[in-house]
């Protein structure tokens, strides 16, 4: 008997040491808060026609507002998500401009699960600039495993994403994603301490539409990678940053049929501060 509570005795301290190494990854937003959400977003965008090749840039600065709205019992999150102020810089063929707006109305209700999947989205309200502001994808979370992890951990996602055509773009694009992640652990970012995830994956898209009269089909494949980070205080996602580059082909059928390759690749950088 003394040898089995003896035993028992040095099992409990190891049981404690691994949930002291494993850190619960999974959204808890508290309703009534609310937090500054600042997106920063360039795309370089290379594309040949006719063999000449031309060079787009373009870069968005957009700020923006989310409020929890209410947290229901499994973790499901209603979020309010408002535009704000935004920045939009186009560079393409000796022309460079930049367009600013502040005080949009564009507002977008999603309901998010604990592991940060998208349930639904509500249309709230919309500006002139709503195809720029869609571009943002406001209501996107990060994904999290739900559950306890450990440093070195990874997990899986896959998903399918598909777009309606919008005044912005006006074709129908289906994007499939499969994403590994991984714990990389804590680390102290500005005098706090969060958790680092690390992920790398694949992407495949296609969509057609019709531009100018003619029919339009796009095909492409690619890579993004990144980091995010998480605050176990809070348990939201604070900051994140992404690469991703895609090779597209672009087939248009009409008076003259062509085929344009694209390369594109898209840094983003979002932070999320909580309103004091």
């Amino acid at each position: 008997m003394v040898k089995s509570v003896l035993a028992l005795l040095l099992i409990i301290p190891g049981l404690t040491l691994y949930s002291q190494n494993a850190w619960l990854l999974k959204y808890q937003f508290e309703k009534g808060k609310s937090y500054d959400q600042h997106t920063s977003i360039t795309q370089n965008i290379v594309q040949t026609m006719g063999g000449q090749e031309i060079k787009i840039l373009s870069e968005i600065e957009a700020k923006n507002r989310l409020d929890v709205e209410n947290r229901e019992g499994d973790g499901t999150a209603l979020l309010l998500v408002s535009a704000g102020d935004l920045s939009v810089r186009s560079a393409a063929m000796g022309r460079d401009t930049t367009m600013k707006y502040s005080g949009l109305k564009d507002k977008l209700r999603v309901k998010i699960s604990e592991t940060g999947k998208l349930l639904s989205t509500e249309k709230v309200d919309s500006s002139e600039v709503a195809a720029i502001v869609s571009q943002l994808n406001m209501g996107d979370q990060r994904y999290l495993p739900g559950k306890q992890v450990k440093v070195g951990e990874k997990w899986q996602d896959q998903s399918v994403v598909n777009r309606k055509p919008s005044a912005g773009s006006p074709f129908e694009v289906e994007i499939i994603t499969d994403t590994e992640y991984s714990f990389s652990g804590a680390e102290q970012v500005t005098g706090k301490e969060l958790l680092k995830i690390t992920y790398t994956g694949e992407m495949q898209m296609k969509g057609k539409g019709t531009q100018m009269g003619m029919e339009v089909n796009l095909e492409g494949a690619g890579k993004n990678e990144g980091f995010f980070y998480f605050d176990p205080a809070a348990s939201v996602v604070v900051s994140s940053s992404d690469l991703a580059e895609l090779e597209i082909n672009v087939s248009v059928t009409g008076p003259q049929n062509m085929t344009i390759p694209m390369t594109q690749s898209i840094n983003s950088v979002t932070t999320l501060e909580e309103r004091k």
